[in-house]
């Protein structure tokens, strides 16, 4: 295999080489030797250790970025305002019917605001503000990712308040319903949502296909205790504004289930740790992700999408890279796929805001490589990846594909060579760039730690919310 490599203008920092890449298997008592003395300079880095800053600064910056983050804001105003709402009902003489409608408008808007479709339509909304001019320093980059982060919106609008019924019937039908809400909320705890996630996602499925379905029963109970008497209960229903909020939401869930569908799949095996799905049935939108599952009633499992290049003979298609992660991720790994479930539209993710920047510093680890190279944006970059053996888990395409999008990319073997200070090589791309963001796609505690100390030093970086 022909593997265009690159070279990283920082020497203390570069891996890989053309040499090294392209002979693998020769010198390699020399490579190791090479390797210890490439990075013998940050062996000793400190990742999550942030410069010396006076103490009002630091509890400002906590208060800001750890406590009161972007996502946080906007869950709160969402919340409040329904707070507010609630108040104001109690104070001011309002028909309380009303109270029915504003409940499934906030169950429309926390569920809409999830739907393929309609995420897509946000970050492309929000991303084209791109094209005026010199909108970087016009609008804070933070508020358009806190907006394309919609989980706040859900969460927020999930949590507000439904009171009012009526008859006896609506009062059951209302408790069971609020005892299944309840049930999903907390399930979707994030520490009980990480211990069991299974338990989680079944709750969250087919506890709210019930409430939907109760809903659909209380509102008609509802119309029907509360239309005038020359009213006749089709013309009520009709005229109701609930009846036009539950098809919505009904149609937003059904959508992505009618594109249920089990695929061909071409499964290359990178290694014992590693696989490469490959797709034909539709293209990706770059930074995008698809979901695949074995049992589509059960679980299902996000993957960011690698666009091909279409030619003549290959008119459309995709890849993911299934890194070993858990049971399902091994199973696939053990046995690999030939058909596997696929639901909804390639759907755009955290990395399609890269093209809200000039130039962008991209980091992965492990699988994390995926997204990166599945939106590798039309500006400066520096990709800087992290891995156990990269070249042995991932193979000569994953590598020749990260050279091939920024030939002085970072690649970092931490079998090799140790856990690396990416903050310190992220600092470092920035000044050689002049790069405006950091973008990094990894596991929970290092996102945060990379996140975290990018924003105190003023820059705008984004990850992962952990919050789906």
């Amino acid at each position: 295999m022909n593997v265009r490599m690159g070279y990283c203008s920082n020497p203390g920092i570069c891996i890989y080489n053309h040499e090294e890449a392209s002979r693998p298997g020769e010198n390699t008592g020399l490579l190791k030797k090479k390797r210890a003395a490439l990075v013998s300079n940050m062996s000793d880095s400190k990742q999550n250790t942030p410069e010396a800053q006076p103490m009002l600064k630091r509890i400002s910056q906590d208060l800001r970025y750890r406590i009161w983050f972007v996502y946080r804001r906007i869950f709160s105003l969402v919340w409040l305002a329904n707070i507010a709402v609630l108040i104001a009902f109690f104070l001011v003489p309002i028909d309380r019917t009303w109270l029915t409608t504003i409940a499934l408008v906030n169950l429309t808007i926390s569920i809409v605001i999830r739907q393929d479709f309609i995420i897509n339509l946000i970050f492309t909304l929000c991303c084209a503000y791109t094209t005026l001019e010199e909108s970087i320093q016009a609008v804070q980059p933070q508020l358009f990712v806190g907006l394309l982060a919609h989980s706040p919106i859900a969460s927020g609008t999930g949590y507000s308040p439904s009171l009012h019924v009526s008859s006896v019937a609506t009062i059951v039908l209302s408790g069971i319903a609020l005892a299944m809400l309840i049930g999903m909320v907390l399930s979707a705890y994030p520490t009980l949502r990480k211990l069991y996630h299974d338990t989680f996602e079944a709750v969250h499925r087919f506890f709210g296909w019930s409430v939907l379905i109760l809903v659909w029963v209380q509102v008609m109970l509802t119309v029907r205790d509360n239309k005038p008497p020359h009213q006749s209960l089709g013309e009520a229903v009709v005229c109701s504004p609930e009846l036009w909020l539950l098809i919505t939401i009904t149609t937003s869930i059904a959508t992505s289930w009618t594109l249920l569908k089990k695929v061909p799949v071409d499964s290359e095996v990178l290694s014992d740790h590693a696989l490469r799905l490959h797709f034909q049935y539709t293209n990706a939108i770059r930074g995008s992700f698809i979901r695949l599952s074995e049992r589509p009633l059960l679980e299902w499992h996000s993957f960011a999408t690698i666009p091909i290049a279409t030619n003549e003979d290959q008119k459309r298609g995709c890849s993911v890279i299934v890194s070993r992660a858990g049971d399902w991720t091994s199973r696939q790994i053990s046995k690999p796929p030939t058909r596997i479930w696929v639901r909804g539209i390639p759907t755009m993710g955290v990395m399609r805001v890269a093209s809200l920047f000039r130039s962008v510093v991209l980091i992965g680890t492990g699988s994390g490589i995926g997204p990166l190279l599945g939106h590798v944006p039309p500006c400066r970059l520096r990709l800087i990846w992290s891995a156990p053996s990269p070249l042995k888990t991932f193979g000569h395409g994953i590598l020749d594909s990260v050279y091939k999008a920024d030939p002085e990319a970072v690649v970092w073997d931490t079998r090799e060579n140790g856990r690396p200070s990416l903050v310190e090589i992220a600092c470092h791309a920035m000044q050689e760039i002049d790069a405006e963001a950091v973008i990094i796609i990894s596991n929970e505690t290092v996102t945060r730690i990379v996140v975290g100390v990018m924003e105190r030093k003023g820059v705008p970086a984004f990850g992962a919310i952990w919050d789906s």
